[in-house]
């Protein structure tokens, strides 16, 4: 019970940080989600998955997955853990749509 409840504390915060970051990024949008430890992220659509999740890994180190690793019939959505450490997620979160926001 108690690694549950650190678990569920490290999701909602996380989430909380993606959402307010989200805000500030009016291209971006995160999907709602009912439960679970990922997050799904709108992105224009300016290049392929693929190539946006290449890109923000050689650019700023951020590993993600593409939309279609999880049977997305469109582009361009970006998988996005909740579980890492607090401060780690909130700086590849803001690395993540700070590039986003510069490539359009």
């Amino acid at each position: 019970a108690a690694v549950r409840t650190q678990i569920q504390a490290g999701v909602r915060g996380n989430w909380a940080q993606l959402t307010a970051l989200a805000s500030a990024s009016p291209a971006c949008a995160v999907m709602p989600a009912e439960a679970g430890w990922y997050a799904v992220v709108q992105v224009p659509a300016l290049a392929s998955e693929e190539t946006i999740v290449l890109d923000l890994l050689e650019t700023t180190g951020v590993l993600v997955h593409p939309g279609y690793f999880f049977d997305f019939e469109r582009e361009a959505f970006l998988v996005v853990s909740l579980l890492p450490e607090p401060g780690v997620f909130a700086s590849a979160a803001r690395a993540l749509f700070g590039r986003i926001g510069a490539a359009q």
